[in-house]
Parts: C-alpha cells; sequence; structure tokens
C-alpha cells in the first residue's frame, strides 16, 4: 500500500513540475518580445495627418486615412504625409512611446493622425493620435495615458502646428502644458508651397 502512494505522489509531482515549465516556456517568448520592444532601434516613423481640425466627434478609423493632397490653389485642407528619420527627433520620440502606459478607461480607436513607426528589423508599430484636438493617444489599438510631451513633438516635427488657427491652438492641451521646453512650429514644404499658393491669389 504504501508503495503505491509513493508511486501516486511521484506522478503527481512529476505532472506539477511539467505543467509549472510548460508555463514558464509558454509566457517566455512573449515577456522576451515585450523586454526586447523597447531595445530596438526605430528607422524611421512615416505619418499621415488631417491638416485641419476634424469637426466630426465620431471615431475615425485609422484605415480611412488616406493621403489627400489639396490643390493649394483652391483649399487647403486635406491628408498630408511626413516622414522623420532624423535620429536625434527618433530618439526623443521612442523615449516617450517607450514609458506610455494604457489608459485607466480606454475608449475606441480614434484617428485624426496615423503614425507608423518602423523598426530596423522590419516590425512595425501603429500610433495613433485622435480627439477632436488630436490629443488621444492609441499604441497598437489601445488607448494610453496622455503624454503632453510627446504629443507636441510628434506634432510638431511633422509640421502640425502652422496649419492650426486661433481658438484651434488655445484647445490643444499640450500647448498650454508648462512642463517641458518647446522649441518653435516647424514648417514643412506643403505649408510654403500653400502660402505662395496664397501669395498669387
Amino acid at each position: 500500500m504504501k508503495t503505491h502512494s509513493f508511486i501516486f505522489i511521484s506522478i503527481l509531482l512529476l505532472a506539477i513540475t511539467s505543467c509549472n515549465n510548460k508555463q514558464k516556456k509558454d509566457n517566455a517568448p512573449q515577456q522576451e518580445t515585450e523586454i526586447n520592444k523597447t531595445d530596438l532601434s526605430i528607422s524611421n516613423i512615416s505619418v499621415l495627418y488631417y491638416n485641419y481640425i476634424v469637426e466630426s466627434e465620431a471615431a475615425i478609423s485609422p484605415n480611412d486615412i488616406q493621403l489627400d493632397l489639396p490643390q493649394f490653389e483652391k483649399d487647403r485642407k486635406g491628408v498630408l504625409d511626413a516622414t522623420i528619420d532624423d535620429s536625434i527627433k527618433i530618439g526623443k520620440l521612442k523615449s516617450r512611446i517607450d514609458s506610455l502606459r494604457p489608459a485607466q478607461q480606454p475608449s475606441p480607436i480614434d484617428a485624426r493622425l496615423v503614425a507608423i513607426i518602423n523598426y530596423t528589423n522590419g516590425i512595425q508599430d501603429q500610433l495613433c493620435i485622435g480627439g477632436k484636438y488630436v490629443n488621444k493617444i492609441f499604441l497598437n489599438g489601445a488607448e494610453q495615458e496622455t503624454d503632453n510631451q510627446l504629443l507636441f513633438l510628434l506634432k510638431n516635427y511633422i509640421g502640425f502646428y502652422p496649419w492650426m488657427i486661433g481658438d484651434d491652438m488655445f484647445a490643444m492641451q499640450e500647448l498650454q502644458d508648462a512642463s517641458f521646453p518647446k522649441g518653435p512650429f516647424v514648417s514643412t514644404p506643403y505649408y510654403e508651397a500653400y502660402q505662395e499658393a496664397l501669395n498669387k491669389r
């Protein structure tokens, strides 16, 4: 009887050990991916964005944002593109992106700006900024806690701010945040082309 009990206990212990080892193996790749993600280098960030405030309160899918260059002699509103490949700018953005934390009460994804983060190993992340005043952050579809410095850096690097006027500027929370320094607004060839078209009217 004692022999049977010993064999039963031995088999039970082996089964538990085997399950624990399998669980550790199953969890290892996910943990490794999460840890290594912050160590990855970004080669560039490609962006599409509305160059005006979209009045619709309804959420916009990232897939709905397609390049739509305006004819500046007729209208300034459209969807513009930009690429960030400067290593210093990328380093500043990556530091903020790596520090993002999931929102406590997430809302469905909304996109007025879509940034595809291209890593040197071929992996991509999707960073969307949504909300009427382009201030809600979504990383790979999940809403994140707000980060005013990230909002300012990303929007400024792509030349977003010169397109904004009046009350729209004051409504952007990152511009009212005095906790970090802000450089001059960046202008782009698109905005310069628009100004040139304005002068010819």
